[in-house]
């Protein structure tokens, strides 16, 4: 809903090298493709693509707004999926007093307000739909794990300076927050609703 369909004709050319292909995988006609990209160039102002006789290809000023369409259409996408209606269900979520306090519940205040139908509660460890823990980050500024959701610096010292590279190695500083969930909540809507939102808030 939230998408524009002129960004996803553009992504699809882009992927798809011709026109026409294009038009044949979003199921529209091709003067429709042409018209949504002649649209889009006219806005830009630029020429994003280069016709070659045989397929199309990106300029550098395509190459480059190629990175942001795709950056555009999923961040439509995460918000389409994060207004979608959820059933009522209760998830439990287990994590220390100072993780809930600061981090955890603020965040379930807020999705609440878009999701009421879906209920909170704190849990022992062991009987948890969701965990979220903290461990010591990696030796490598680089190295985030999979079910990391923010990189936290808890330190009495200053944050590093803009490009202090040696600063990003100083590993008693710096934690993972990592988001746990059980085999059957992994697979649930809310669930991936839930690592998208705290990670977009933290």
């Amino acid at each position: 809903m939230l998408e524009d369909f002129r960004l996803k004709v553009f992504v699809t050319v882009a992927k798809e090298r011709s026109f026409t292909k294009a038009a044949e995988a979003l199921g529209v006609t091709q003067p429709a493709v042409s018209q949504n990209i002649a649209e889009l160039e006219k806005g830009l102002e630029t020429r994003l693509f280069d016709r070659l006789r045989s397929e199309v290809v990106l300029t550098e000023e395509g190459k480059v707004f190629l990175r942001y369409a795709d950056r555009i259409l999923s961040a439509a996408a995460e918000a389409d999926m994060l207004f979608s209606s959820l059933s009522q269900s209760t998830v439990r979520i287990a994590a220390s007093e100072e993780i809930y306090t600061y981090f955890i519940s603020p965040a379930l205040e807020s999705f609440s307000k878009v999701h009421p139908t879906v209920k909170f509660e704190r849990a022992m460890f062991d009987d948890a739909d969701l965990i979220v823990s903290i461990s010591l980050s990696s030796a490598s500024p680089f190295e985030i794990p999979a079910d990391s959701i923010a990189r936290l610096r808890v330190s009495a010292s200053p944050a590093p300076k803009m490009g202090d590279f040696a600063a990003t190695h100083e590993t008693n500083s710096y934690f993972d927050l990592l988001y746990q969930p059980s085999q059957a909540f992994a697979c649930t809507k809310t669930c991936r609703l839930l690592k998208d939102y705290f990670a977009s808030l933290l």
